[in-house]
């Protein structure tokens, strides 16, 4: 079998892994990474955005089903959620926070350094692609929620996206 090499640049993909497993350290879960993609893609009903912005800007995508929103929601807050409610809504761009300011975090000291987050969006909609201009790059990583029931397996899933323009004279 041929070596495959992954078009996914590196320093993104690492940003993405770290920042979500930080990211969700308050909620006590531990995100396993399962997939890779330089596309964003939103195949679940909730997004969480948060823009990127400083030297370079982008943004940070978290895409997931209802079922582990709530379930994610209900770590955070520290008790069970069974139905969206204002309070699991705050929670989750909370932990949209928490994902973005890790991943800006681990870019610091890279070529897509950036200064601040910004204050999350929250976006209900499946199915859709996310297409960029040219020279923005992408990094989507994919992970595994064990906490989630074998019966909701689809729902187990969810991706990390980071989106950045590299400005001029920032590196490469």
């Amino acid at each position: 079998m041929k070596d495959l090499k992954l078009q996914v640049d590196s320093t993104l993909l690492e940003a993405a892994l770290s920042g979500t497993e930080k990211g969700l350290r308050m909620t006590e879960i531990t995100p396993t990474p399962v997939g890779v993609s330089r596309l964003v893609r939103a195949v679940h009903e909730i997004s969480v955005i948060v823009g990127l912005v400083g030297r370079n800007s982008g943004s940070v995508s978290l895409n997931m089903s209802r079922p582990l929103m709530l379930l994610l929601s209900s770590r955070l807050l520290g008790e069970e959620q069974r139905e969206v409610s204002d309070d699991n809504l705050d929670a989750i761009m909370e932990i949209g926070n928490m994902v973005a300011g890790s991943i800006k975090e681990s870019l610091s000291s890279t070529d897509y350094a950036v200064s601040e987050i910004s204050l999350p969006s929250l976006v209900f909609g499946r199915e859709y692609t996310v297409v960029y201009a040219r020279g923005i790059m992408t990094a989507a990583a994919e992970f595994e929620i064990a906490e989630m029931p074998v019966l909701h397996m689809s729902d187990r899933f969810m991706t990390t996206s980071i989106s950045l323009l590299r400005r001029s004279g920032s590196g490469k």
